[in-house]
C-alpha cells in the first residue's frame, strides 16, 4: 500500500508484488540514487519516483522489490527454476515517451499518452 501522507486514513494506491517493478533512473528524476517504481492502476501504468541521499537506502529497497517479486514469482510458478524466473524479476524499458492518438472521427480530439517499449 503507498500512503501520500503519514497521517493519511486510506492509501492513494495498492500496488500488487505481481506488476511492480523497480529500475534506477538517476537522470531522469535528477538524484544520484533516483529510482522509479512503476504499476498497475485500473489497467494503466502509474510511476512513483523516490530517491535518498545515501545510495545503499535505495539499493535496498531496490532489492527488497526484487526479492518480494522472486518469492511471489516462486510460489505463482512452483515449477520453474530460479533461472528461469530471475529474468523477470525486473523490466527495463529500452524506449519511453509519450504518443498522441485521436479515434477514427476527424472531429475527436488527440489524447497525449505515456507509453513504454521495452
Amino acid at each position: 500500500k503507498y500512503y501520500n501522507r503519514n497521517d493519511a486514513k486510506e492509501p492513494k494506491a495498492i500496488m500488487k508484488i505481481e506488476h511492480l517493478n523497480a529500475t534506477f533512473q538517476p537522470e531522469k528524476i535528477g538524484n544520484p540514487h533516483g529510482l522509479q517504481i512503476t504499476y498497475l492502476k485500473d489497467n494503466s501504468t502509474r510511476n512513483i519516483f523516490v530517491y535518498h541521499e545515501d545510495g545503499k537506502e535505495m539499493v535496498d529497497w531496490f532489492n527488497a522489490i526484487r526479492a518480494a517479486r522472486f518469492h511471489y514469482l516462486q510460489v505463482a510458478f512452483p515449477g520453474a527454476s530460479d533461472i528461469d524466473l530471475v529474468p523477470k524479476l525486473s523490466r527495463n524499458y529500452l524506449k519511453e515517451g509519450y504518443m498522441e492518438k485521436t479515434g477514427p472521427k476527424q472531429t475527436e480530439g488527440f489524447k497525449k499518452t505515456l507509453v513504454y517499449h521495452g
